[in-house]
């Protein structure tokens, strides 16, 4: 039977997700119909290292029916299904599941929540639950579900160190409020005398009647304490509540003894290769894996491509995963600033240059140790350039006005939408500093050549400005993401962003963003533009069957089976598909 002709249950399986010791990360594991072993064993199907897992552990069979089995396969630390060890027990919704010490949460994957592709879970749900027929609302959530995603999207911020103990506090206990059946939730620690001390707490408005207080225990101190009318609905959120409890406790001890700070170091560690930013496609996860490398080093970056391509975000990304990323990014628009202007900018300028002027360092005094970033360096004046190919030959440079040279130690990226060679040969260029910013030269394609990005790109986007606002939507529908697929985007991902931010200002609350919310030239745009004149039918077919396997695939996360239920084809066909299109 193809998964076309299944019911949507039944097509659905089974997700595992898979959380790290300390509750920061999470592992996705989509489970279809059939058999699947966990293991630490190489080439299993769910593979997981952490300590006490077995070599084959356990085996969870998901059933034709919607149901699943989970069955231990004779591992030394036992298989856990909320909380009790098993053999074999059979299991039909959210549910904590545990092999060895590797604690996930086993869910029906819910194909009735695909209508909003991009959700983003930010609809208060402390209201009762509403029926989930139409796709359009992410309530009705399991609390297992709702506990796993606020975990999910705070604690890695602990893990990288952008946040402290008590700000990741705040944010749980506030999420937890609106997602969890509880009146009043409280973070405490233990203060100097061994006292409990309330580090973080959120209340609803009402408290409901009757309320039991549910506490949890964590180490060094840490404490939850949850009030709830209904205590026993919590009990199987307990091992996932431990685990946020233990990763605040953990950082929190190595912020008292000054070990969360990145530890000063000429050359800090590198990894063989950085990953790419999430939501990238293809070509472009290619490409920045590149750029990771050269990251490394020193060398000169040129960045090409049509403007609000994305040329600074690359720039920045260099930065960040640089041996210099301790030190300052500086920018400048070449593009924007009269010649003299420029230059005190670029150099600084000296005391008594002009009336009134006082001595100040430009931009790659105080970029030493840093970036600077030379935005639209083909707009660059000749007199600018000689300049500043003497700065990257000798590293010294002379303020405007000034006799003593300065020495700085800065690492060069550039940018510009114009073509550079083209310059070179009409003179308006200079040859050798074309050559010395261009060690490394990145091509960025226009977002109409990477549409796969634009579902990830929307959702972000979206999410931010909800975020920014004060707003309440369960996501984006899926007739405006497939307006926003098709459009062009002559303007790149500087016009998508500007497009969705107007969006989300015509929202009323809890509406999700549909058509009548994107611009009339989103919601039609020109036939004739996006397709050449000559396309022969076939390759018209060809282009478009690739648009919508790319876009499945990128509202799907990358998961395959899901991308087959958007798209209604069966597995022979998808992957017959995937071959022909060259997407694999």
């Amino acid at each position: 039977m193809s998964a076309s002709d299944r019911s949507p249950e039944k097509a659905a399986g089974f997700l595992l997700k898979v959380l790290s010791p300390d509750g920061t990360a999470v592992r996705r594991f989509h489970l279809a119909p059939g058999e699947h072993v966990v293991g630490s064993l190489a080439g299993m199907d769910v593979h997981l290292e952490e300590q006490g897992v077995s070599r084959r552990h356990a085996l969870v069979e998901v059933l034709a029916d919607g149901g699943a089995v989970v069955r231990d396969l004779d591992s030394k630390n036992g298989t856990f299904v909320a909380g009790r060890r098993i053999r074999e027990t059979a299991v039909s919704g959210f549910t904590m599941v545990a092999f060895g010490s590797a604690q996930a949460v086993l869910q029906p994957a819910d194909p009735a929540r695909t209508q909003v592709l991009l959700g983003s879970g930010e609809i208060p749900i402390a209201t009762p639950e509403k029926e989930i027929g139409n796709g359009l609302t992410t309530d009705g959530l399991h609390p297992l579900e709702r506990l796993a995603e606020t975990l999910e999207e705070v604690l890695p911020s602990l893990a990288q160190g952008l946040s402290t103990p008590q700000e990741a506090a705040d944010e749980l206990v506030h999420r937890w409020i609106a997602v969890l059946p509880v009146g009043r939730a409280e973070v405490l620690r233990a203060g100097p005398a061994g006292e409990a001390v309330v580090a973080a707490a959120s209340t609803q408005d009402h408290l409901p009647r009757n309320v039991v207080t549910l506490e949890v225990e964590g180490p060094d101190g840490w404490k939850l304490r949850l009030r709830a009318a209904d205590v026993a609905k919590l009990g199987p959120l307990r091992p996932l509540l431990r685990l946020a409890l233990a990763s605040l406790a953990a950082r929190s001890a190595l912020r008292w003894r000054g070990e969360a700070k990145r530890p000063v170091k000429e050359e800090p560690p590198q990894t063989p290769e950085t990953p790419p930013p999430p939501g990238l496609g293809p070509e472009m996860s290619k490409l920045y894996r590149r750029a990771g490398k050269v990251a490394r080093g020193d060398v000169p970056v040129l960045v090409l491509g049509e403007s609000g391509s994305g040329k600074e975000v690359l720039a920045r990304w260099l930065h960040a995963r640089s041996r210099r990323a301790a030190g300052p990014f500086l920018a400048v628009n070449c593009a924007a600033l009269p010649r003299e202007l420029l230059e005190s900018e670029l150099f600084g300028i000296e005391k008594g240059v002009a009336t009134g002027v006082e001595a100040r360092p430009g931009l790659l005094e105080r970029g030493t140790g840093g970036t600077v970033f030379l935005d639209e360096v083909g707009d660059m004046a000749p007199e600018t350039q000689a300049k500043v190919l003497r700065v990257l030959e000798n590293t010294t440079l002379f303020r405007v006005g000034g006799r003593v040279p300065v020495q700085v130690d800065v690492r060069f990226v550039a940018a510009t939408n114009r073509d550079l060679g083209a310059l070179v040969e009409e003179g308006g260029f200079r040859r050798d500093l074309y050559h010395r910013l261009a060690a490394f030269e990145v091509r960025l394609p226009p977002l109409r050549e990477r549409r796969e990005e634009i579902p990830a790109l929307a959702a972000r986007f979206y999410h931010r400005e909800l975020e920014k606002n004060g707003l309440a939507s369960p996501g984006i529908t899926r007739a405006a993401l497939g307006a926003l697929v098709r459009y062009d985007w002559p303007g790149n991902v500087r016009e998508l962003q500007n497009e969705i931010a107007k969006a989300a200002l015509l929202l009323e609350h809890g509406e999700p963003l549909d058509l009548s919310h994107l611009s009339e030239r989103v919601r039609r745009p020109p036939g004739e533009s996006s397709q050449p004149a000559d396309l022969t039918l076939e390759e018209t077919v060809r282009r478009a069957e690739r648009q919508a396997f790319n876009v499945a695939l990128a509202a799907a996360g990358g998961d395959a089976a899901q991308a087959m239920e958007l798209l209604g084809v069966s597995k022979t066909t998808y992957y017959r598909k995937v071959k022909e299109l060259e997407l694999g």
